[in-house]
């Protein structure tokens, strides 16, 4: 029963009255990333508008020097008690004070830019540090980044929610990469070692001989990092076998000699 008059009144389980800190509104902001930043993590600057800390008193409320002196309206205490008397008993109800906004000081002169308040609607800019191997549609959160509070409240959280861009080359598949590779015929059947662009730079990758369309052959290590940061994937490459539309006299010559050994 003290636990729910405590709730309702600001009265803890032993009576004393609570002071209620007013905190920052949180935020949260959509961010679209390149597929690469997000397997190899990035770091971005992104612009906020939103109520921050005054520029001129730093959120002091007061102007350079003030002296700051306990507020008459709540004496110092940063709220104001209201007794209320029912049939029950006596409850007293706790409301922040509207003067020092729960500061319990007053500064002598109040700043110029905030008039007290402390907090001013501006932009702001943040570096955000995107972590290897974020997935679409993750969401990073980043404490006391939100919206300025009073002089005495904590600020509130920032949240982004991640929008990886889609690749022309690669696609994620849980923390691997895929990728498609056109090979020619003749590196098919007889093998060949070729560099490779992957999202680490050039790879020096070996064909085998007799490589069936739709293979997929794996590189290991050079997928997504994995959500604890440490270890990758594999990078999947399905080979994709090009075929001429037009040949010449000497292919096609080959292609039936090919044909009379049942290839």
């Amino acid at each position: 029963f003290s636990d729910v008059l405590g709730d309702l009144f600001g009265m803890g389980s032993t009576g004393r009255t609570k002071s209620r800190e007013r905190r920052g509104k949180d935020i949260r902001v959509d961010l679209e990333i390149p597929f690469d930043e997000s397997i190899l993590g990035a770091k971005k600057e992104i612009e906020l508008y939103k109520l921050a800390r005054c520029s001129r008193c730093g959120g002091s409320g007061g102007e350079k020097g003030s002296k700051m002196n306990p507020c008459a309206t709540c004496q110092g205490k940063g709220n104001i008690q209201k007794t209320q008397r029912t049939f029950l008993g006596s409850f007293t109800q706790v409301s922040t004070c509207p003067e020092c906004l729960g500061s319990g000081k007053r500064p002598e002169i109040l700043c110029l830019q905030c008039h007290g308040k402390g907090i001013e609607q501006r932009n702001e800019k943040l570096e955000v540090f995107i972590p290897k191997g974020i997935r679409d549609n993750e969401m990073l959160k980043i404490s006391g980044k939100g919206e300025a509070s009073t002089v005495a409240g904590a600020p509130g959280d920032l949240y982004i929610h991640i929008h990886v861009l889609p690749h022309k080359i690669f696609r994620r598949q849980g923390d691997d990469i895929v990728m498609q590779l056109p090979i020619k015929l003749s590196q098919a059947i007889i093998g060949d070692s070729m560099d490779i662009t992957t999202l680490d730079g050039l790879l020096k990758f070996k064909i085998p001989e007799g490589t069936q369309p739709g293979d997929i052959l794996s590189v290991r290590g050079n997928g997504a990092y994995t959500s604890s940061g440490y270890g990758r994937g594999n990078l999947l490459i399905e080979i994709k076998i090009e075929i001429p539309k037009k040949v010449g006299r000497k292919m096609k010559e080959i292609a039936h000699e090919l044909n009379k050994e049942g290839y």
